[in-house]
C-alpha cells in the first residue's frame, strides 16, 4: 500500500459517519457530565455556607472526608469514561440498524426536534421507571443494583456508576426511541444526550439547589433530587427518571417529612 493510499484510509476514516457519531455523542456527553460535575466536586472540596445549606443530607459528612467512598467513585469513574470510547461506536450501528442517522445534512425543523425530544423523554421514563422497579426485586438488587446503592449519599459522577448490566438496563431506556425512530438527526440526539446527563447528575447531585431542577417549578409531577436522594438514602420508592407519575400511580413516592423547599 502506498503512502497516497495510507493517507486516504486514515482520512476516510475519520470523515467516516461512525467517526462523526463517536466523537458527537462522546464530545457532548463529556461536556455536559464534567461541567455540572465540576461544579459538584468544587462544592464538596469547599465550603460555601450559601451552598451547602441547600444539602439534602447534612447530618452526614462530605465525600471528602469518606475516602473509602471517593476511592470507589474515582476507580469507577475511570472505568466507565473508557467503556464510552470503547462502546460509543457500537450505538451508531444499534441506532441505524432501524432507521436512518442524518450525519451531515441540515438540521430538522424545531418543530420536528421538540416534537422528537417530547417522545424520547415520555419513552426514557416510562422505560426507566420498569425497568428500574424490576431492579428492586430481591435477586437483581442483591446481583446486581446494589452495586449503584453502595451510594447511598449520592454526587453528580455516581449517576453513571454500576454494574455493567444495569448500565444496559439504563442505555436501554435512553435509546430506546431513538433507534426506533426512522428518521433522526444528529443534533437531536446532542440535545437530547445534554438532556439526559444534566437531569440524571442533578438528580444525583446530592443538594437541592433552586431554579436548576424542574422539581422545584413542578414538583407535582417532576422528579429530581430531593425524590432520588431519598431512593438512595433507603434503597427503595421514587423509581422514575424524569417525571413522578409513574411513582404516583403505583404508590412508591415518597419523600423525607422534614425536608422542605428552600427559597
Amino acid at each position: 500500500m502506498s503512502i497516497n493510499d495510507t493517507e486516504l484510509s486514515s482520512t476516510s476514516v475519520f470523515q467516516s459517519d461512525v467517526w462523526l457519531f463517536s466523537i458527537y455523542t462522546i464530545a457532548t456527553f463529556e461536556f455536559v457530565f464534567w461541567l455540572c460535575n465540576s461544579f459538584l466536586i468544587c462544592i464538596e472540596l469547599f465550603d460555601f455556607p450559601s451552598i451547602d445549606k441547600y444539602r439534602i443530607q447534612k447530618r452526614k459528612k462530605k465525600l471528602r472526608f469518606q475516602p473509602h467512598i471517593t476511592q470507589l467513585i474515582i476507580k469507577q469513574t475511570i472505568r466507565h469514561q473508557i467503556s464510552i470510547i470503547l462502546l460509543t461506536p457500537l450505538l451508531y450501528y444499534i441506532i441505524n440498524y432501524f432507521g436512518h442517522l442524518d450525519i451531515r445534512g441540515p438540521r430538522p425543523s424545531w418543530l420536528t426536534i421538540i416534537y422528537q425530544l417530547v417522545l424520547f423523554i415520555l419513552s426514557e421514563d416510562a422505560i426507566f421507571f420498569w425497568t428500574h422497579y424490576l431492579l428492586h426485586t430481591p435477586w437483581l438488587y442483591k446481583n446486581v443494583h446494589k452495586k449503584h446503592h453502595i451510594f447511598k449519599q449520592p454526587t453528580g459522577v455516581v449517576s453513571v456508576l454500576s454494574d455493567p448490566i444495569e448500565g444496559l438496563q439504563n442505555q436501554l431506556a435512553v435509546w430506546f426511541m431513538p433507534a426506533l425512530l426512522k428518521e433522526k438527526h444528529m443534533f437531536t440526539l446532542c440535545i437530547w444526550i445534554a438532556i439526559r446527563v444534566y437531569q440524571t447528575v442533578n438528580a444525583h447531585s446530592g443538594y437541592n439547589l433552586p431554579y436548576v431542577s424542574t422539581q422545584y417549578w413542578l414538583p407535582w409531577i417532576m422528579s429530581g433530587a430531593l425524590a432520588h436522594d431519598f431512593h438512595h438514602e433507603h434503597g427503595k420508592w421514587n423509581y422514575g427518571s424524569f417525571f413522578n407519575i409513574w411513582d404516583r400511580l403505583m404508590g412508591t413516592h415518597r419523600l423525607s417529612t422534614t425536608t422542605k423547599r428552600t427559597n
